[in-house]
Parts: C-alpha cells; sequence; structure tokens
C-alpha cells in the first residue's frame, strides 16, 4: 500500500510538471467519458429503469390483434361488459385495472384550465403501488354508485398552476362544471398514461351506454408465468368472446400482451442503442488520442525512465507506476466527463421530442451511471495505458541513454505503433462520419416528401367528445355541425373541416369489398369520416367525379370519395366513379357506399411509407367520439389558436380542445422529431470525433517532425525544397489516414446493415454518402498535418545538424 499511495503522489508531481498534456489528455477523456455517460444515463433511466410502479415489468397491457394479418393491430380498448369479461374470467393475472382517456375543463368560464383525464377504476392506485406525494389516493369506495365525486392532482399540474402549494388537498375545484375534491397529490415520477389528473369510475355491465363506455386493460402476471403462456390462454378467450361481440373481432383473434416499455422498442430503443454504439466508438478514439499523446510522452521521459532502472527498478515496477499515472489522468477526465454529461443531458432532455420517452423516466446522474462511469474510466487507463507503459518500459537502449545519447526517438522511429493509432482513431471517426451522413441524407429526403396536404396556413386541434354526454352519432354530428359555422366566421380563416384522422397517420382501419369483384386476398385500408370541406381546408386534389356537396349530402347518404391508391388496388386503375363500396366496419357495415369521386393521395401509413387504400365518407353517417378541427387561415394560423379553442369551448365547455398547433408543427412532432433527435445527436459525436482524429494526426505528424530533425535538416543542407519537405511530411499523414479510411469502410459496411432500419430512401451503402466522408476526413487530417509540415520547412540545416 505504501508503494501505490508513493505512486499516485509522483503522479500527481507528474501531472502537474506538465500541465499542457495533462489537460490535452484530460479534455480527450471527458469529451469520451462524458458522451458515454449521458447516453447511457438515457437509456438506464429510459430502457433499464423508466417506471416506479411495483413489480412494473409483470405489468402487461391486452391488445387483440389478427392472426391472419400479423403485423397489424386490430385494438387495444374493451367495452364494459367485454372487460368485465377477460377480468372474471382470465386465470393470468393476479390483479388486473382499467384505464381510458378523456379531457375536461377545470376552474370557472373565466379561467379555465385544459387538462386530459384518465379516468381510472377504484382499484388502479392500489395495483401501480405508488403513495400519494400528498393527501390520499383513490381507493375501491371512491369509484362506487353515489360516492363523492373526487379526483388526484399530476406533480406538474401542482407545480405549475398551484406552485407547489400544499394546502390544496381537501379544497373544491369544479371539474366540467361539477364540484370535485383534490384528495391527493401524486409524485414527480407518478405518470400514468400521462393524465394530468386521475378520477375514479365505476365499471357496471348494468350502466347505461356500457357497450360504448371503453377501457384499456392492464394485468400483473402471475410470478413465473411466462408471457406466452399467458397470451395463449387469453388468445383463447378472445376466440370466445368473438362470438359474442362479433362486430369488435378480426375473423381469427390473436391475444397479445405488451409491457409497459413496449412502445419504446417500437419509438426508441434502436435510436438508443445505435447512440450508445457511437459513444463507443467516441470513446475508443479519445483512448487511442491519448495512447498517442502517452507514447509521445514516454519519448520524452527515455532518460528518467532508464535512470530509475538502473537503479533497480524493475519492469512491472515502472509499469505499474505509468499504470497509475493513467488511472489518475482517468479519474480526473472521468470526474471532468461527468460534469460534461450533467450539463449536456439538460441540452439533450430539451430536444427529446414529445411523447418519446416515458414520462415517468426521470434522465439524470445517479448512482448505476455514475458507478459505470468509474468502472469506465478505470478500464479506459488499462486500454489506453498498457501499450505505451510496455513500450516505455523496455530496457533495450537505456545505457545508450545514459551516456547522452539518444535511442533516436523510439517510439517515434518506430512510427508504426503510433500510425496505427491515428489509423484506427481514422477509421473509427469514418464508421461515426458515415452513420452521421447516412441519417442526414436520410432525413431530408423525408423533409421532400410530398404528404399530400398543403401543410402552409394549416391549423388543428383534436376534439374528444365525453361518450356520457355525446353518447349517439347524431348528438356528434350536431356538436360539428354548430361548431364549423362558427369557425369559418372568424377573421383570417378560409374554411374549416373536420375529419376523423391526421394527414400521414390515416383514419380508421377497415376491410373493404367492391360488388362484382372477387379477390382471393383481403382488401384492407383506411375509412376516414369527414366533413364536405375537409379536401379544400387540407388541400386535396380532385382528380375525377365530384366532391360532397354541403347540401343535400349532409345527411345518412352513403357516398364516398376514394383515393388513387384505392383505384389501383381494387379497380386496377379505372375510374371507379359509379360503382360501389362496401366498409366492413361497424356502424358502417351494412349496404355498399356509392363512389362520387376520386382524390390524389394522402400519407396514411406515415412518412416513409406509400399511401394505402382510404375511402372518406361523410361525417354525418356514424360518430366515433372524436374529430380534428382543420382551419385554412390567410393570416398566420398561430394568431388564430386562441379564438380557435375558445370556440370549442364555447360551443360546449365539456369539450377540451387538445393538441392545438399548425400543421408543420403537428408533422414534425408526429414524423421529423425522432429521427432529427438521432440525427443531431449523432452528428455531435461524429463532430466531436474527426476533432480528436485532427488532434490525433497533428500530435502525431508533430512528435514525428521532431523526431526527425536531423534527417530533415541532413535532406535540406543535400539540396532538398521546401515542396519536397513539405510533401515528405503530408506523405507521410496521408498514409497513416489512408490506411484508416480503408478499415474505416471496411466497419462501415460490415456495420451498415445496423443502419438499415433507420436509413430511408437511401442504401445503407449509399456511395455519394460515403465519397464525402472520405473527402473530409482526408481534408481534415491533411490540414492537421499542415502545420507540422510547414514547421518542417523552415528548419535551419546548421542548427539541426548541431543537435547531437
Amino acid at each position: 500500500m505504501l508503494q501505490i499511495a508513493q505512486d499516485f503522489r509522483f503522479a500527481l508531481r507528474t501531472v502537474f510538471k506538465d500541465r499542457a498534456f495533462f489537460a490535452a489528455a484530460v479534455i480527450a477523456l471527458a469529451l469520451g467519458i462524458g458522451s458515454t455517460t449521458a447516453i447511457f444515463s438515457v437509456l438506464y433511466n429510459v430502457v433499464l429503469d423508466p417506471f416506479p410502479y411495483t413489480d412494473s415489468e409483470r405489468i402487461v397491457g391486452l391488445e387483440i390483434w389478427d392472426a391472419r394479418n400479423p403485423t397489424q393491430q386490430w385494438r387495444n380498448d374493451f367495452s364494459v361488459p367485454e372487460f368485465l369479461d377477460y377480468q372474471e374470467q382470465s386465470h393470468s393475472f393476479d390483479q388486473t385495472m382499467g384505464v381510458w382517456e378523456e379531457s375536461a375543463v377545470m376552474g370557472s368560464a373565466e379561467s379555465p384550465e385544459l387538462l386530459d383525464v384518465d379516468t381510472v377504476t377504484g382499484n388502479t392506485f392500489q395495483f401501480l403501488g405508488v403513495a400519494p406525494l400528498l393527501g390520499r389516493a383513490i381507493e375501491p369506495p371512491d369509484a362506487e354508485t353515489g360516492a363523492p365525486p373526487v379526483f388526484v392532482l399530476s406533480y406538474k399540474v401542482w407545480v405549475r398552476r398551484f406552485g407547489m402549494d400544499p394546502s390544496i388537498v381537501g379544497q373544491t375545484f369544479t371539474i366540467n362544471g361539477k364540484p370535485t375534491t383534490l384528495i391527493g397529490v401524486m409524485p414527480r415520477r407518478f405518470a400514468f398514461w400521462g393524465g394530468d389528473i386521475w378520477m375514479p369510475v365505476k365499471v357496471d355491465r348494468a350502466e347505461t351506454g356500457a357497450a360504448k363506455r371503453r377501457f384499456v386493460l392492464y394485468g400483473r402476471l402471475k410470478r413465473g408465468l411466462p408471457l406466452k403462456a399467458a397470451e395463449t390462454e387469453l388468445t383463447g378467450l378472445a376466440r370466445r368472446f368473438s362470438q359474442v361481440y362479433r362486430a369488435d373481432y378480426p375473423e381469427q383473434p390473436d391475444a397479445r400482451l405488451s409491457t409497459l416499455a413496449h412502445f419504446l422498442a417500437d419509438r426508441m430503443n434502436s435510436t438508443l442503442y445505435t447512440l450508445l454504439g457511437a459513444v463507443g466508438l467516441l470513446l475508443l478514439i479519445a483512448c487511442a488520442n491519448v495512447a498517442n499523446l502517452l507514447l509521445a510522452k514516454a519519448a520524452t521521459r527515455e532518460r528518467e525512465f532508464a535512470l530509475r532502472m538502473t537503479l533497480g527498478a524493475g519492469r512491472m515496477r515502472l509499469i505499474r507506476q505509468l499504470m497509475v499515472e493513467n488511472l489518475v489522468l482517468a479519474l480526473v477526465g472521468a470526474s471532468l466527463g461527468c460534469v460534461l454529461a450533467a450539463f449536456g443531458l439538460k441540452g439533450l432532455v430539451a430536444m427529446v421530442p414529445l411523447y418519446t420517452f416515458p414520462d415517468e423516466a426521470l434522465i439524470q446522474l445517479n448512482t448505476p451511471v455514475l458507478c459505470a462511469t468509474i468502472a469506465i474510466a478505470v478500464l479506459t487507463s488499462f486500454i489506453f495505458g498498457l501499450a505505451p507503459a510496455w513500450s516505455a518500459s523496455r530496457s533495450e537502449g537505456f545505457s545508450e541513454v545514459l551516456k547522452g545519447g539518444s535511442r533516436g526517438n523510439t517510439v517515434f522511429r518506430d512510427a508504426r505503433k503510433s500510425g496505427l493509432l491515428v489509423a484506427s482513431e481514422v477509421a473509427l471517426s469514418i464508421l461515426l462520419l458515415s452513420a452521421s451522413g447516412l441519417l442526414m441524407r436520410s432525413f431530408f429526403l423525408e423533409r421532400q416528401v410530398d404528404v399530400g396536404v398543403r401543410v402552409d396556413h394549416l391549423l388543428m386541434t383534436q376534439l374528444a367528445l365525453p361518450a356520457k354526454i355525446y353518447t349517439t352519432a347524431e348528438s356528434q354530428t350536431r356538436y360539428i355541425r354548430e361548431l364549423l359555422p362558427r369557425l369559418e366566421r372568424l377573421p383570417g380563416v378560409v374554411s374549416a373541416a373536420s375529419a376523423n384522422n391526421f394527414p400521414s397517420q390515416g383514419g380508421l382501419r377497415t376491410e373493404f369489398d367492391v360488388p362484382g369483384i372477387t379477390h382471393s386476398q383481403k382488401w384492407r385500408g383506411h375509412v376516414t369520416p369527414a366533413s364536405e370541406r375537409f379536401f379544400d381546408t387540407v388541400g386535396v386534389r380532385l382528380l375525377a367525379g365530384r366532391l360532397p356537396a354541403a347540401s343535400g349530402e349532409n345527411g345518412k347518404r352513403r357516398i364516398a370519395v376514394v383515393n388513387e391508391s384505392l383505384v389501383r388496388a381494387f379497380f386496377g386503375g379505372r375510374n371507379p366513379v359509379g360503382r360501389w363500396l362496401a366498409i366492413k366496419l361497424d356502424p358502417l357495415a351494412g349496404p355498399p357506399f356509392e363512389i362520387v369521386g376520386v382524390v390524389s393521395d394522402v400519407k396514411n401509413e406515415g412518412i416513409r411509407q406509400p399511401a394505402t387504400p382510404e375511402a372518406y365518407i361523410p361525417y354525418t353517417i356514424a360518430g366515433f367520439g372524436g374529430s380534428t378541427i382543420f382551419l385554412r387561415t390567410s393570416v398566420p394560423p398561430e394568431r388564430l389558436a386562441p379564438l380557435l379553442e375558445r370556440e370549442v369551448l364555447t360551443v360546449d365547455r365539456n369539450v377540451a380542445p387538445q393538441n392545438t398547433m399548425t400543421m408543420d408543427a403537428g408533422l414534425d412532432l408526429l414524423e421529423y422529431a425522432r429521427p432529427r433527435f438521432g440525427l443531431i445527436l449523432l452528428s455531435v459525436f461524429a463532430a466531436i470525433g474527426l476533432i480528436l482524429v485532427s488532434v490525433g494526426v497533428y500530435s502525431v505528424i508533430s512528435y514525428n517532425v521532431t523526431g526527425r530533425l536531423r534527417e530533415i535538416g541532413i535532406r535540406m543542407a543535400l539540396g532538398a525544397e521546401t515542396g519536397n519537405v513539405r510533401s515528405l511530411v503530408l506523405g507521410m499523414a496521408l498514409r497513416f489516414i489512408a490506411t484508416g479510411i480503408v478499415a474505416g469502410l471496411i466497419l462501415t459496411l460490415g456495420a451498415g446493415r445496423a443502419l438499415a432500419s433507420q436509413v430511408w430512401g437511401i442504401r445503407w451503402y449509399d456511395p455519394i454518402t460515403l465519397g464525402a466522408v472520405i473527402l473530409v476526413m482526408t481534408v481534415v487530417g491533411l490540414l492537421a498535418a499542415y502545420a507540422p509540415a510547414l514547421r518542417a520547412t523552415r528548419v535551419d540545416p546548421a542548427v539541426s545538424l548541431r543537435q547531437e
């Protein structure tokens, strides 16, 4: 222990003796370790430990899928009778609960606040197992008939609206015009379903309209029960229930169970793991950079090493001393890296798109992350320090050093070592730059995709009509009929419309038939209830036939307007106007719809996928409880957002507008934000890697020039021109860079398939991207080597020849 303590004291003296070297090495390490720590913090808090709920890994949601179309989810919501059937007859769960999202207005007419309300079964908070921060949670008696209306408040609304005032618990607030008592405030990480407030609701078969009331069912799997076994049992129940609730099931239903974090796997897991791989490469680049600096530093300490070994220090003793110095370097770099990660996390969290990570995930540096950082620091000290330490402790040639001679700058005479490290840095950086370039090209191609609508001057908001109030299609139609004319009278509004979809996401999924045409496979697509001015408002072009008229067709007439994709798929491209289309979706099933027009395609399966068949029908045919309102404006649409929300509340204060935004903002949120998030981070890491490579090239070439001053002086004394000397140095750098480029291309082509799922519109071996990366790396590398090359041309032959 005494020797180790001595090693640490000597290491600290060495650090303070050469502060420039120490600063360069620490900054390189801090960039690598800090980036790794930041991404691992996100990965740990989002993927490994996102939820505070009791046994969250056993909490699953029930979904119904079509066995004949295994890539297409059918639904994950159930009517009250269905919900109770699954709850009572399933043996796979210890406990179940139900939840449904609605909207509500809190406060008076003068100061309303729109809130997301999660109506939950009475046992929900016991099921989730998280104690409230203040007051009490909802309990089963709160959901009984005749119980006083109560609610629980989220932490975010408590902070935003009430300034963290603890005295509000027990007070009565007006929610949708009804006095309701606040009984508790939940802690910060309780954000189940992203609700602003949670209210209890009774699940009762005898309730009026129970068949139309919907719930999402969550259950806690019994301990030791495999997920597949539970799915097998629930699939049997689903196929039995499909005989009772025929319209709500496909012909061959499958039951699947998804964990709470399942949606993340579809959305961001691949991006996060790609970023983790990227920072791993960045860390390796930083380690190679520091190893090069250590090799260079070792060349200046030859006399010290020779003297210590002559005085009796063994090779292992010298290696241990150097490894302790490396460990000090790594720990200081890790400490600075944690500081960088703490600041970087704030910016990273601010960049994260909405609805990307679970609301419960609290992204921060914590004990597991810090322990991982320390482990990384110790590991990197071993990785980047062992080879230089082993090389520096060799005893050959020490006698010549002590006699006043020189080993000829041994480290740099054996330029293969430093050159190999520089080439490895270049190779890893090529991989990072290629990945960043591929994502960048893919993103730009996505932004150029025609969605099928005019996104400029288009404002939208989503409405969820309360099921208890709007129980029939007629009542839902009545609300839209009253709202749209009011909106069109607003100054700056050109037209207003409603539809049951958002462009790029499609409408209600269904199956189609065309009377008189036989087909072996099922015809699937989307059906979108829309008002008659929907096409003009969002900018969909009429290609054949006509659009629905405002008069005479605003009732129950079964007409349809179809898109180009439907015409190609079902009619072979022939004009379908006057033909009939059957829609197999309750309550639209029944007599077929007459096709009166054909319109241009609107993306309905996301930006990256081609449009699929879609039919637009009058919104008056059937109600579906929700709608998206669109306004075409002649003024900047953001100005009309408050007026739009005001008119919605004026028609009925129980209907709360949600997600009011421009079409540009909506597309950005749903389609572009996530790929842009990954692109920006990967580009930052690639830029850091490129900077580290340039520093590595500069340091290696600079030290090589220093070690070859005598050779350069001789060349110039014998008549070499400055251009010859410059070419000699730049050629040395170019050999290192070229070797790294070749290795990097091999790595990129080998790892490119991992990026194939994240790029779109280009091949993962895109030659334009790879060519640009090679050009950038070559230019940056030669620029980094130019300063040492310029210094070499200024060598005075007389001075260099007198050095020995």
